[in-house]
């Protein structure tokens, strides 16, 4: 426990980021959110300059040619503009016998995600935002650029700007944190505002604790979040951040994360990482849990970008044994614009029995 949380340390006090179409993107680049997505706290629908840096940067030099569209854009007309992401998962996955020491094979097809986006320009700082997916999440929010030092005030259904805005809702630091679709809808009905002065951002939110149809909990939510991100010179570029989510629930329980999240960039090198505490009490229990996730990944050539990852999960850290632990291999690679073909190899590992559960995954990843 001692190594993970000397890693947690390590990963917090290396650098922040904020969020492109993935997070190691502004790592390399140094830009915030806002210049790459409609949403300040990153993810979904893309800018123009998002747009063109995914057109321009991403795919091999020469290869898109054939295939571009010329003078593309998103903007249908001068208050409406639009986006997609549809990805498509093929993975392979052992399943262990009741011994754990043999498995069978299992492969199949998954649509993963299909999500459109909607934007209008109700007026010069003033946007009305729609994000609806293949099942039954969506988000919907007004915009607001009004704050002084390019803040913002945002109000509607959305997810919290908690941690980092990863493609990967399998992430550790997704699941069990609560902000993945993949154990339920992540989305929150309340209000978010942030202010950007200079190189850092600060964020504070609050939200029903739970949503449904018709209305929400009267329990809160709170968020609050600061980062920021930095040159250190040319194609150099680090940062730091640090929030943390309250959440109390209608049964008396309650739920805090306190959480750190950083990234390095130089030239074609990234490292991210985020580590979160999980503080629940229930009954007049506590329980506190550990989840931390690093990845590094290298771009050999334009287009072809390798990475590895490290997720680890610990749901109570009073006990020495139940913790989970990944290591995922693999490489991303844009043969043209708007295309995304991403291999990865996982392996997984169990306290205190470890079971033959390993995965392969092939994701295909199709943007607007």
């Amino acid at each position: 426990m001692k190594l993970r949380v000397v890693l947690l340390a390590g990963v917090v006090l290396l650098a922040g980021t904020g969020a492109r179409a993935l997070p190691r993107f502004a790592a390399q680049t140094g830009a915030k959110c806002q210049s790459c997505h409609i949403n300040p706290s990153g993810g979904s629908m893309r800018q123009a300059f998002g747009v063109q840096y995914g057109r321009e940067e991403l795919p091999v030099p020469g290869w898109s040619q054939d295939f571009e569209i010329e003078d593309v854009t998103t903007l249908l007309t001068n208050f409406l503009g639009v986006g997609a992401d549809f990805r498509t998962l093929y993975y392979v996955q052992e399943i262990p016998d009741s011994t754990g020491q043999n498995s069978q094979s299992k492969n199949t097809f998954w649509q993963m995600q299909g999500d459109l986006y909607l934007n209008f320009r109700v007026a010069k700082k003033v946007n009305l935002f729609l994000r609806k997916g293949l099942y039954s999440g969506f988000e919907v929010f007004g915009l607001l650029n009004i704050l002084p030092a390019n803040g913002y005030v945002k109000v509607g259904k959305f997810v919290p700007n908690y941690g980092l805005k990863l493609d990967d809702h399998t992430a550790f630091i997704r699941t069990y944190t609560g902000f993945s679709a993949q154990n339920g809808r992540p989305e929150l009905t309340g209000l978010e505002a942030g202010i950007s002065p200079g190189p850092a951002t600060i964020t504070g939110g609050v939200f029903n604790s739970s949503d449904g149809f018709g209305g929400g909990s009267s329990k809160k939510a709170l968020l609050g979040r600061a980062e920021g991100i930095f040159s250190a010179g040319k194609q150099v570029f680090f940062g730091l951040g640090a929030n943390i989510f309250h959440k109390g629930n209608d049964d008396g329980s309650t739920k805090t994360l306190y959480g750190g999240f950083a990234s390095f960039g130089a030239g074609n090198f990234t490292l991210l990482g985020e580590g979160d505490y999980i503080n629940s009490k229930s009954s007049g229990l506590t329980t506190i849990g550990l989840v931390l996730f690093a990845e590094a990944a290298y771009t050999v050539i334009p287009g072809v970008d390798l990475k590895a990852s490290y997720d680890f999960y610990d749901p109570d850290k009073d006990f020495k044994t139940g913790a989970s632990t990944r290591y995922s291999f693999g490489f991303e690679f844009f043969p043209i614009a708007g295309v995304e073909v991403r291999p990865m190899y996982r392996i997984l590992v169990e306290e205190p029995t470890n079971t033959k559960n390993n995965e392969f995954h092939l994701l295909f990843h199709i943007y607007l």
